[in-house]
């Protein structure tokens, strides 16, 4: 009785994996032309993506500014911006502007007066860049952006230690609020992911001495956060994220450790639904193992790609996943 009980759970566990899996197409688009670049970030504004600054296949820094059109799958080089070269940047799009700044600008090791504080507001329609009130914490790098009913509220990022913060930005009155630590119950961690789906964000992962699963929904303004279905299998940080209206989806990514420890850098990809509060793996990823990449989504297709190789190698191929 006690072994056919056993082979039973078994097999229910197997089921139920199977079932947390789905195939998912992706193709691959046109290959940026630079060469590629790891560190960067990314934003979509009227069907169109913008990728700004990183690093290059030589480690340089970079301060231009590129974008990618899904239509004719084409990229276009709109030139150096009158930002400072960085990593680790934030950047999203808000109404008719795209807002972008933080980060981190020199290759040596951290110093406070290399963490950039800037917060720019560019207006594509003619190419206009207007810089606006600094950022008032040090927790510059890997910060992230979302725009919620055209507020822009920032989160985390990591300055001398990992961070929980998140702050407002009013883009009429120029003004930055922090919002009080205590309803935030997350960890404070670098390296997180989300994407907003139905005006809800979806927050969570990362890396604060553990490789974090904790993943939230969070509401803003309200601040309110509530634990949803952890990642399955072992955390990771330095995930790229982008939302579709239905899922939030995670792309590679490191798991934190040594050879002893089970360090590696993924070459997984999955999606969250909010709808159900789970999770499905989507596959393997066709550029291999990576991390550090960009991600976002232009109606019902999502674009990953750029990044690092697990041997620190930069990648400059994009995909596409139809939903």
């Amino acid at each position: 009785m006690k072994k056919t009980l056993y082979i039973a759970i078994i097999l229910f566990a197997l089921c139920s994996c199977r079932q947390q899996e789905v195939e998912v197409p992706v193709h691959a688009c046109a290959m940026m032309p630079d060469g590629g670049r790891a560190s960067a970030c990314s934003c979509v504004l009227n069907g169109k993506a913008y990728v700004f600054a990183g690093r290059d296949s030589a480690g340089t820094y970079l301060k231009d500014l590129w974008q990618y059109d899904p239509l004719t799958d084409t990229w276009t080089d709109l030139g150096k911006t009158p930002l400072p070269k960085r990593v680790n940047a934030t950047m999203t799009a808000c109404g008719d502007k795209i807002y972008v700044g933080l980060g981190y600008s020199a290759l040596r090791a951290y110093n406070d007066k290399y963490y950039r504080h800037d917060w720019w507001e560019y207006t594509p329609a003619n190419n206009q860049w207007k810089q606006l009130a600094d950022y008032p914490s040090d927790n510059t790098v890997d910060a992230h952006a979302y725009c919620i009913d055209n507020s822009i509220y920032v989160l985390y990022g990591c300055g001398h230690f990992q961070q929980n913060e998140v702050w407002q930005y009013n883009t009429l009155t120029d003004e930055w609020t922090l919002f009080p630590e205590a309803k935030n119950p997350a960890n404070r961690a670098f390296g997180c992911a989300g994407g907003v789906v139905d005006g809800v964000l979806y927050f969570g992962l990362g890396f604060n001495g553990d490789n974090l699963r904790k993943w939230y929904s969070v509401l803003l303004p309200e601040n309110r956060w509530q634990r949803c279905a952890s990642i399955p299998g072992k955390g990771r940080e330095f995930s790229a994220s982008a939302a579709t209206d239905k899922y939030v989806y995670l792309f590679g990514g490191r798991y934190f450790g040594g050879d002893m420890t089970g360090g590696e850098v993924f070459d997984t990809w999955l999606r969250y639904s909010p709808t159900s509060d789970s999770w499905e793996w989507c596959g393997t990823m066709p550029c291999g193992k990576a991390e550090n990449q960009v991600a976002f989504a232009i109606g019902n297709k999502v674009y990953f790609g750029l990044g690092e190789d697990a041997h620190g190698k930069v990648i400059n191929k994009l995909y596409c996943v139809e939903q």
